[in-house]
């Protein structure tokens, strides 16, 4: 009786252990692979402090006017530690990148009387999973004055630290 026994576990053993071997040495299924490492070219980072007025030609703000004649512009990470001078009725969208999915998010703040007037996150389109959205900011000026704009990446649960990444705009509204 014992020895039945003794074969149909070894039996059962060396199915299992070709089976997993198997399973180990196959080849993935195509259309399910990683795309190819790229390489990204090296960009030295150095601070910034320019004071940038708004042209439709500069990659790092352009403008675009409403219906109703109050102009929106665009600035996005390339503008940190910018001062942005434009007129006080004009409006400023910042769009930055976020990767929700690892946990960091943007935590914004503003300066008293720079409205913010939309808070906005837009997930990433395509089937790339974990791949980084936008998140977008309008800001308005409520007069003459100059504000600050400041957002930090970071794990809510971790709270701030020195190594956190940062953003950080100082809008100078002038009289039109």
């Amino acid at each position: 009786m014992r020895k039945p026994l003794l074969i149909l576990m070894c039996t059962c053993c060396m199915l299992f252990a070709a089976g997993l071997a198997a399973g180990c040495v196959g080849s993935a299924p195509t259309g399910h692979e990683s795309p190819a490492a790229t390489a990204v070219p090296s960009v030295p980072v150095t601070p910034n402090t320019t004071v940038m007025t708004p042209v439709l030609a500069t990659p790092t703000a352009s403008a675009a006017t409403t219906s109703a004649g109050t102009a929106t512009v665009f600035v996005n990470s390339s503008a940190d530690d910018s001062i942005l001078v434009l007129p006080a009725t004009n409006h400023v969208l910042v769009r930055l990148s976020e990767n929700p999915t690892t946990g960091y998010v943007w935590n914004a703040t503003a300066s008293r009387k720079l409205s913010v007037i939309q808070d906005t996150y837009t997930a990433p389109t395509g089937d790339l999973m974990g791949a980084s959205g936008t998140h977008e900011w309008i800001l308005a000026p409520q007069g003459v004055d100059t504000y600050t704009f400041t957002a930090v990446q970071l794990r809510p649960w971790e709270g701030a630290t020195a190594t956190d990444k940062t953003f950080t705009l100082v809008i100078v509204a002038t009289p039109e």
